[in-house]
């Protein structure tokens, strides 16, 4: 007996044609592309003036690139650097944006720092999600911390877990510290391209604890993912975890350190910092940088001595780019938690001294006009 002719795709209960493949796809690449937008008019996000990326969030890029786009909407001013900027032992009501503004009579400033934002992390950051602020006034923080060592400035070959690895250069420069597949380097840059695979991120963080669906329904076996998706997004009141002591170094009894500072000729961090500022000046961006202020008084005198021979070879290269700037005195010891954050009065303090800074005012004042013109 002869057997029957196998039938290609006989087991398939549905086959499609070459043109309802060509729709089926089409279908779902507007699906992917739209869901995001969509989702924006769907989540409630009306941020007050003292709003901040909530700490739970801090790798939630997507609900970043959304808070740039409110706060350019609203003509404020982006204040942008890492937890000294977002405030790390504060409340939302006395970073130094908030001081700015209420100095500036209005909501003037938005807190668009990340805790712990590197400068390596901050240009990704600026360049691939924060396209929204182009053309505006933005203060940038330096925070030479981050210079103070070999590992602070990830030039150790030993690997490490550093914060944001998806924001760095994934191929070159090479970061000798950072391991990581060359696949899974491809999937990172591709993710920075496309706005689907940042609003699954931001649903996964801002609803599922920073966990992919799979892994969230292992620990919640009988809970309906969909009634996860509440809507309502973590408070930017919410303290970092652990929940930080906020009191003056001293009283902490935190000993004074000798920093092994990094040359900045060598440095990777502050290759990095200059390209965020080549990233927002290409944009049109009116940028003036803030340099400190670090805490000096937890410094041996050898390493304060070296510390203020970076902070005048940093001001020497913004000068040459001519890029206003301030290179901020020590805040007294008191007003510091630890190396380089103040506490709230410190921040009060140090929005006073840059809006007293001519430079600052003038550099207000230029670019104001400026964009009033546009």
């Amino acid at each position: 007996m002869t057997e029957p002719k196998p039938v290609p795709f006989a087991s398939n209960e549905i086959r499609l044609s070459p043109v309802q493949w060509l729709v089926a796809a089409a279908v779902a690449a507007a699906v992917c592309v739209a869901a995001p937008h969509v989702w924006t008019e769907v989540e409630p996000f009306d941020p007050g003036p003292d709003y901040r990326l909530p700490y739970s969030l801090g790798s939630d890029y997507w609900l970043y690139s959304r808070w740039c786009g409110r706060a350019a909407e609203r003509g404020r001013i982006p204040v942008v650097g890492d937890s000294v900027v977002w405030g790390h032992y504060v409340d939302t009501d006395q970073t130094l944006a908030h001081h700015l503004s209420a100095r500036a009579g209005g909501e003037g400033f938005a807190n668009l720092g990340v805790d712990g934002i590197h400068p390596a992390a901050l240009a990704g950051l600026l360049d691939y999600y924060a396209g929204a602020i182009r053309g505006r006034r933005v203060l940038l923080h330096c925070n030479l911390l981050w210079m103070s060592s070999d590992r602070h400035d990830l030039r150790t070959r030993k690997e490490f877990a550093f914060n944001h690895p998806r924001l760095v250069p994934q191929f070159y420069p090479d970061i000798p510290c950072y391991r990581q597949s060359t696949s899974g380097r491809v999937a990172i840059v591709i993710e920075r391209h496309l706005a689907l695979a940042g609003w699954l991120n931001h649903v996964e963080a801002a609803y599922f604890g920073n966990r992919s669906l799979p892994a969230w329904t292992v620990d919640h076996p009988y809970a309906e993912p969909l009634g996860a998706v509440t809507l309502d997004l973590p408070s930017p009141d919410e303290p970092p975890s652990p929940r930080p002591d906020a009191r003056p170094w001293t009283e902490k009894r935190m000993p004074r350190f000798d920093a092994p500072w990094v040359a900045l000729d060598d440095s990777l961090q502050w290759r990095s910092f200059r390209r965020a500022v080549a990233v927002l000046r290409e944009r049109g961006n009116r940028v003036f940088v803030l340099v400190g202020p670090f805490n000096e008084h937890m410094l041996t005198e050898e390493s304060r001595a070296v510390y203020e021979e970076r902070k005048r070879e940093v001001g020497r290269w913004l000068a040459g780019q001519a890029v206003p700037h301030r290179l901020a005195a020590p805040l007294p010891t008191d007003d510091y938690a630890d190396a380089s954050h103040p506490l709230g009065r410190g921040y009060a303090r140090l929005a006073d001294r840059l809006c007293a800074s001519e430079t600052f005012r003038r550099f207000l004042a230029s670019a104001a006009e400026t964009e009033a013109l546009e």
